[in-house]
């Protein structure tokens, strides 16, 4: 069929369904009640035409070999118009002025909707649902309260879109551009924006319905100086996308529920949380001179995170863990760490005034005790006496000659450097000698004790222990081992016990080897003969 030219021409309730328009024209034409239903329109003109009341529902806009020109509704006029499951790929929508449009399960991809108009009212959403805006242009488009259910955006550029009181929902915007977009009064739920760039966005009214959680990914996605006030974003995720670690630098979340959300490896420098983090994952998360005041960071991850120079001001972290985080420099006065977790962290000028379950000392030679509950103490530098009490506590001697008690309960002592002295008491506890001449006891339970560099004396006392060994240990002595019940892990040296030498040296056992280069294991009051596999971890 011919290409026809219906230019400037008025039509009323004309039906084209299923024939072939391709190459026709209808610029600046008005058409009121006419059908296209599966019409090929292939490098159509509707420039500056005006539809009303329009069904093309299935029409197939996009170009071939024979018509390799996109179609053109630069500056339309689309009232009403219906364009669900139209194949609109590369068309010009550019300028295009909608209300109550239909473009669900539409496909335009790589289409140009540069600062096209699909706003509409909540109460009458532009039915955007489904529809495939891949590689699409919306720079600039007005998308206020559109459904956009389901729908593909899948490295679009959305820069400067007003997307106000938008239904985002189960939407795929994977490596999109919304820098500088509207995020007003959103609905973000069960959505994808892995590597997208939210650089400098506004997300501000953004609930749910109670009980429901956001379930959005971030993943590798910009999102410095990324403001967000008053938003739901609970179960979110911005861990990495591959390689791609997710930017968060000066992003602040303002009265922002981040609940169970995953923030592994994030660069959050800068940023600031004041809101419920409840359940929330930060392991290895860069968060220097972080501002998380006030926030909610019970049973928080925040293992090997860098928190160097933050401020946690009366936050509350009830059992969060805090194992081998930098903590230097930081504030945490007034902070709740009931039942938080600090082994192996670095607290090196960090302030606690007031805070609860963490107390931290000085340079000097300080003399602390715990209470009932769990305890986590810090010595640092200094000669330090340090007594949990009660509960399952954390005594960190840091440098100095340290006497460690960890009384009852399930406790964890570290020595630090300097000889020390680290008594377990009742419970199941673990001492770690570091650096120097250390003495450990391990007391009732069953202990673990590890002497770490220097020449170590260790007692694991009543109950089945067991004695860690790594390279570079020294000349470690253990007191009455107890045989058949005590246990010497050599886990470190990848040995077995045909590789030891076990020897009778006076009343005692020595035991070297290949592995252990010069270091040596003494079983005082023990008989070589006793000595075999069972009494080793390999």
């Amino acid at each position: 069929m011919p290409a026809l030219d219906f230019s400037n021409q008025i039509l009323v309730g004309n039906d084209f369904s299923g024939q072939n328009l391709n190459g026709s024209t209808f610029f600046k034409a008005t058409l009121t009640n006419v059908l296209f239903v599966n019409t090929g329109l292939r490098s159509t003109n509707f420039e500056e035409a005006k539809l009303y009341n329009v069904n093309a529902s299935g029409a197939i806009f996009a170009p071939n070999t024979n018509f390799p020109q996109a179609a053109n509704l630069f500056k339309a006029t689309l009232e009403n118009v219906n364009l669900s499951g139209a194949n609109l790929r590369e068309a010009n929508l550019s300028l295009i002025n909608t209300k109550d449009i239909n473009l669900s399960n539409a496909n335009l991809t790589n289409a140009n909707l540069q600062e096209a108009n699909l706003s509409g009212e909540q109460s009458e959403r532009p039915n955007l649902a489904g529809a495939n805006f891949t590689g699409a242009n919306l720079f600039k488009a007005k998308l206020k309260a559109a459904d956009l259910t389901g729908a593909k955006l899948v490295n679009a550029d959305l820069e400067e879109a007003d997307l106000e009181a938008t239904l985002l929902i189960n939407v795929d915007a994977t490596g999109a551009d919304f820098t500088k977009s509207n995020f007003t009064d959103v609905t973000l739920q069960n959505s994808i924006f892995d590597l997208t760039n939210f650089s400098g966005v506004s997300l501000s009214d953004a609930p749910l319905q109670p009980g429901q959680t956001a379930n959005v990914k971030f993943r590798g996605a910009n999102l410095s100086n990324f403001l967000v006030d008053d938003a739901v974003l609970t179960d979110a995720d911005f861990s990495p996308s591959g390689s791609t670690v997710t930017n968060l630098t000066a992003a602040k979340f303002d009265d922002t529920d981040l609940s169970g959300s995953n923030f592994t490896q994030v660069n959050a420098e800068g940023v600031l949380i004041n809101g419920p983090a409840v359940n929330t994952n930060f392991t290895n998360a860069r968060l220097v001179n972080a501002d998380l005041s006030k926030g909610d960071f019970t049973n928080g991850n925040f293992t090997t995170a860098d928190l160097s120079g933050v401020k946690m001001t009366d936050a509350i972290a009830v059992n969060a863990n805090f194992t081998d985080a930098n903590l230097t420099n930081a504030d945490l006065s007034k902070v709740n760490f009931t039942d938080a977790t600090f082994i192996g962290a670095n607290l090196t000028g960090a302030i606690a005034v007031d805070a609860i379950g963490l107390t931290l000392g000085t340079s000097s030679n300080d003399t602390i005790n715990g209470t009932s509950v769990k305890d986590n103490i810090f010595g640092f530098d200094g000669n330090d006496t340090l007594t949990g009490g009660g509960g399952n506590d954390y005594l960190d001697g840091g440098a100095g000659v340290d006497n460690l008690n960890g009384g009852d309960g399930n406790d964890y002592l570290s020595g630090g450097n300097g000889n020390d002295v680290l008594t377990g008491e009742a419970g199941a506890d673990t001492l770690v000698g570091g650096n120097g001449a250390d003495n450990l006891n391990g007391g009732g339970g069953n202990d673990t004790l590890i002497g770490g560099a220097g020449n170590d004396t260790m007692n694991g006392g009543a109950g089945n222990d067991t004695f860690i060994f790594a390279s570079g240990f020294g000349s470690d002595r253990i007191n009455n081992f107890a045989d058949g019940a005590d246990k010497i892990d050599l886990t470190a040296f990848a040995t077995s016990f045909g590789s030891l030498t076990v020897t009778q040296n006076g009343a005692n056992t020595v035991i070297s080897g290949l592995p252990f280069g010069t270091d040596t294991i003494t079983l005082a009051n023990f008989t070589a003969s006793n000595v075999d596999a069972t009494d080793f971890v390999f």
